[in-house]
C-alpha cells in the first residue's frame, strides 16, 4: 500500500524531530512502497545520525582497564624493554584492553616471537623411533598477528551490481580471518547479543547501508569502503539478474515487465534504481547531503570499472598489502535472463528515464571518482584523491 502525506509527516516529525522543508520533499517521499521503507531512508540520513548520537546516553566505561603501570611492568617482563610510547598506554585503554589483553596482545607480536619467545617455551617432544608422526603439538601460528581493537573497523558497503563480490574475494586476502559477512538484521541481532563484537572484526561486509544503527554504535573509528557504478549500467543489470534469478525478490514483478515498463510502474525497482548508490553510501539524494556525509565521515571510494586502483586506495589507508589481481565473480554473463534488457524494443525510452532520474548520482561517479576519493584522516574542510 502506497505511503501517504501523513506517513511522511509522522516519520519526520518522529525521527528527526520536524516537518518537512517543503511540499517538493514529501512528495520525494511519496515513492517509497511502504513505511519502513520511509524510515529506513531518513534513518540513513547524516541529519538522523547526528541527532541520533547527540541524544545517546554515554556508553558505561569498561572496568579493570590497564593502566600505565601494568604496561610498563607487561613490556618489561614480557619484551625486556619499556614501552616505546608514554602514550601506549591511553591508546589501550581507548581500545578498552585489560592487563590480560594486554599480554595476549605482546605475546603474538613478531618481536616477542622472535627474542622473547624462546625464554617461555618449551620445545615439544622429538618423534619416538616407533611413531609415524612427531609426537607433541606444532608451534601454534596464529592466521593474522593483529589486534583489531587498536584499528580502524572498515565497513564494505556492498551496493548490489557493482563488484562486490569480486571485492569480497580480495578484501578475503587483505583482511584474512578478520572478515565477518552478514546482513542488516544479522549485524544488529550479533552487536545486541555480543558485547565483544567490536573487538573481533577488521572488516564486515553485506549489502548493508551507511545508516544502519549497528555500524554507527562502533567505539572504534570507522572507515567506510564502497565502489560505485554508471547508474544506467547498473539498473540495467539489476535488472537483467533479478529477472535470471528465481529467488531474487523481484524476480515474479519484473519477469513479465520490460525494464521501460518496470521503471513505471514498479515502485520497489524505481526505488532501488534512482540515485540508490548515493542513498546507500551518504544517506541522500542531493549534492549537499554527499558533502555532508563526507566531511563527517571516513570513506575510500572507488568505480567498479578501476577496481584495482580501489583497492590500491584500500591498501594504502589500511597499511594491509593486497591481492595482485582482482578475479571477476557474479558478472550476470554466466545466468543470462531470457530476454536481456539490451534486446527489448523500449530499451532506448528506458536508457533515458534513467539518466535522467539519476543525474545527480552519474554527475558525482563521473566528476568525484575519476580516481579513488579518500575522506580518511582528512579535516573537515575537504577531501582526499588517492594517487
Amino acid at each position: 500500500m502506497p505511503i501517504t502525506r501523513d506517513d511522511v509527516l509522522a516519520a519526520y516529525r518522529t525521527l528527526l524531530g520536524r516537518d518537512p522543508e517543503s511540499e517538493d520533499v514529501v512528495a520525494a517521499r511519496l515513492g517509497h512502497d511502504t513505511v519502513a521503507a520511509l524510515r529506513a531512508e531518513v534513518m540513513a540520513s547524516a541529519e538522523y545520525q547526528r541527532r541520533r548520537m547527540a541524544q545517546a546516553p554515554a556508553r558505561p566505561p569498561r572496568a579493570n582497564l590497564v593502566t600505565d603501570e601494568e604496561v610498563a611492568a607487561v613490556y618489561g617482563a614480557l619484551l625486556g624493554r619499556a614501552p616505546e610510547d608514554p602514550l601506549l598506554g591511553a591508546r589501550f585503554r581507548a581500545a578498552e584492553m585489560t592487563a590480560v589483553d594486554l599480554m595476549l596482545f605482546v605475546m603474538r607480536s613478531p618481536e616477542f616471537q622472535r627474542t622473547a619467545g624462546p625464554r617461555f617455551s618449551v620445545a615439544p617432544p622429538g618423534p619416538s623411533p616407533e611413531a609415524t608422526e612427531p609426537a607433541g603439538h606444532p608451534p601454534i601460528r596464529h592466521p593474522f598477528a593483529m589486534e583489531p581493537r587498536l584499528l580502524p573497523l572498515y565497513f564494505f558497503l556492498h551496493i548490489p551490481k557493482t563488484g562486490g563480490t569480486s571485492l569480497n574475494r580480495a578484501f578475503d586476502r587483505m583482511f584474512r580471518s578478520l572478515v565477518l559477512y552478514t546482513n542488516p538484521r544479522e549485524l544488529e541481532r550479533l552487536v545486541g547479543e555480543d558485547p565483544g563484537f567490536f573487538h573481533r572484526w577488521l572488516l564486515v561486509t553485506g549489502h548493508i547501508l551507511v545508516g544502519n544503527p549497528a555500524a554507527l554504535a562502533s567505539p572504534r573509528p570507522t572507515v567506510f569502503l564502497a565502489v560505485f557504478r554508471d547508474p544506467v549500467s547498473r539498473a540495467v543489470s539489476l535488472y537483467d539478474y533479478a529477472r535470471a534469478t528465481p529467488n531474487h525478490p523481484l524476480h515474479r514483478t519484473l519477469s513479465s515487465m520490460t525494464l521501460a515498463t518496470a521503471l513505471r510502474d514498479c515502485v520497489p525497482f524505481r526505488h532501488v534504481t534512482t540515485n540508490a548508490q548515493l542513498r546507500f553510501v551518504f544517506g541522500g539524494t542531493t549534492m549537499a547531503e554527499v558533502r555532508d556525509a563526507l566531511r563527517a565521515r571516513s570513506y575510500v571510494l572507488g568505480r567498479v570499472d578501476a577496481l584495482e586502483d580501489f583497492l590500491d586506495a584500500v591498501a594504502a589507508y589500511s597499511g594491509l598489502p593486497r591481492p595482485p589481481f582482482v578475479p571477476r565473480l557474479n558478472t550476470g554473463e554466466d545466468q543470462p535472463p531470457a530476454e536481456p534488457a539490451a534486446g527489448q524494443p523500449d530499451i532506448a525510452e528506458a536508457r533515458a528515464a534513467l539518466a535522467a532520474a539519476n543525474a545527480t548520482e552519474a554527475a558525482f561517479v563521473a566528476e568525484w571518482l575519476d580516481r579513488p576519493l579518500a575522506t580518511v584522516g582528512v579535516a573537515a574542510s575537504g577531501t582526499a584523491r588517492a594517487t
